[in-house]
């Protein structure tokens, strides 16, 4: 049998400044088709594990089409996911009549000018080049917004459970496991969903702690109890501001609806909604409270609010600002985005001094720029490393041009793009070594837990204004469905 397998999808934040183009969407373009395989084959990703199912399984030919691994951002432009659409649709119309199915890494996080699910666009452009007929399954990210209409255009959707997302391969082994089955008749799964009143803050949904941990293990308990394909809660992306916004239960069985099993589960979830709600620090607190938790090694500070895996910009300057000021000793923060001050650090040289106006060029909701004067470039880098987090093993990161400065006591990474801080890549990279801070500051939310959680002292969120503040009550959200909780503390669910 002959399996088409493609990539494209995103995590849209509709509080960002701003609009993504082809370009911003992704800076290292297209996933040629004739390289797809090679690069995934191995590694932690949803087409690495995909891979892995249909080399075990045998006599499956695998059929690349060109793919695009989008950057989190502003609201998608309609011009460019018409361009995407477009250009895979071609790719696909050349392959259709000598295909049997398709595997496709989707999302549920995206949306456009026009449209509130990119999802649902993309698969309806599917079906206009293989038609109704041809088994599509696919894989969607956690935090995906989904709807009914893109579980009736597909044979099966199979989210990761995790967060961070660790199990990207074990997911995409398991769709595209199904979509064999079912090209071989053997299975004949069907999908069940709720939707649910509610928006997460993901600050609260990591995984690894409690209330969440508690909450997967249990969906997992009941999956294997009841023999069925998967469940799964979907924490959905409360970045997106749209009718679509919020968590829900998906659920797959051999052969049967699953809504009785899909309302029981979310019926469980919607009863702790209100562990749900996190606590949020200023940077001032969550300084004094990681100062008064460090013991032989360090701990990580956490920026949430401009975390740029939720579209934000990373060029938020409050809780660098907050260390500046302390003047703190053995500390570090990584990383913020300027590509101006980069590329002064590298027309300077390692061991110049430079005067820099720091982050804050983007908006004016994560902090003004931060002038310094007599700053340290203690190293400058391409930026390119293996990954040291399980999440992208073995896949290779690619910052592009950054520099490790020094500014008194406090050193800051500063690179050209978007990036989360996922692991200490960089500091080994820029000449550097983790044993030698007590406090590792970052932009991101539950990611880098995958690698720091087992060992940092603690781990401490600050979570100053951004455009992805844990605190959901304080963001202007215009067109969410409402009733919808925490916004509205009396929200019914009667299912």
């Amino acid at each position: 049998m002959r399996i088409a397998i493609c990539e494209f999808g995103n995590e849209t934040n509709g509080f960002r400044k701003g609009i993504s183009t082809f370009q911003t969407l992704s800076s290292a373009g297209w996933m040629e088709a004739e390289t797809l395989l090679d690069r995934f084959r191995n590694s932690n990703s949803f087409i690495g594990g995909a891979i892995k199912a249909a080399e075990e399984a045998g006599g499956v030919e695998l059929v690349p089409i060109s793919s695009l691994r989008t950057s989190p951002g502003p609201i998608i432009a309609d011009e460019a996911a018409d361009y995407i659409h477009g250009h895979i649709a071609e790719e696909l119309a050349a392959v259709k009549d000598r295909i049997d199915g398709i595997y496709f890494v989707l999302h549920g996080g995206g949306y456009t000018e026009s449209h509130d699910s990119l999802e649902i666009e993309t698969v309806k452009m599917l079906r206009s080049v293989v038609g109704d007929n041809m088994p599509i399954v696919a894989s969607l990210d956690l935090h995906g917004n989904i709807q009914q209409r893109l579980l009736d255009m597909t044979q099966g959707l199979f989210g990761i459970k995790e967060n961070p997302h660790t199990d990207l391969g074990v997911t995409g082994y398991r769709a595209m496991q199904c979509l064999i089955r079912i090209l071989k008749g053997e299975s004949h799964p069907q999908m069940a969903l709720v939707r649910l009143p509610m928006l997460l803050s993901a600050a609260a949904c990591n995984t690894y702690n409690e209330p969440m941990k508690s909450v997967k293990e249990y969906f997992a308990d009941y999956c294997e109890k009841h023999e069925l394909l998967d469940t799964t809660l979907l924490h959905g992306f409360s970045g997106g501001d749209h009718p679509y916004s919020g968590a829900s239960v998906l659920v797959v069985a051999e052969g049967y609806d699953p809504i009785d099993h899909a309302k029981t589960l979310a019926r469980y979830f919607w009863e702790r909604r209100e562990e749900f709600v996190p606590v949020s620090l200023t940077p001032d607190q969550a300084i004094d409270l990681a100062l008064s938790k460090v013991k032989d090694g360090y701990v990580i500070i956490n920026e949430a609010s401009d975390n740029p895996g939720s579209g934000c910009p990373g060029d938020g300057t409050h809780t660098l600002r907050a260390l500046l000021e302390r003047n703190l000793p053995n500390t570090i923060f990584m990383y913020i985005r300027d590509a101006e001050v980069v590329q002064q650090a590298h027309d300077a040289g390692a061991g110049a001094k430079i005067d820099i106006l720091l982050g804050g060029k983007t908006d004016d909701m994560h902090g003004d720029p931060i002038y310094l004067q007599n700053v340290e470039v203690i190293a400058i880098s391409d930026g390119v490393f293996d990954y040291r987090t399980p999440i992208h093993k073995g896949l290779v990161c690619e910052l592009g041009p950054c520099a490790r400065l020094r500014h008194k006591n406090v050193e800051f990474v500063v690179i050209c793009t978007r990036y989360q801080t996922l692991d200490d890549g960089v500091i080994y990279a820029t000449g550097g070594d983790p044993a030698n801070y007590k406090i590792i500051a970052l932009k991101s939310v539950n990611h880098f837990r995958g690698y720091f959680e087992p060992r940092a002292d603690a781990i401490v969120t600050s979570d100053p204004p951004g455009a992805a503040c844990a605190n959901l009550r304080i963001r202007p959200y215009k067109r969410v469905r409402r009733p919808i909780y925490p916004l509205d503390p009396d929200t019914k669910f009667d299912i």
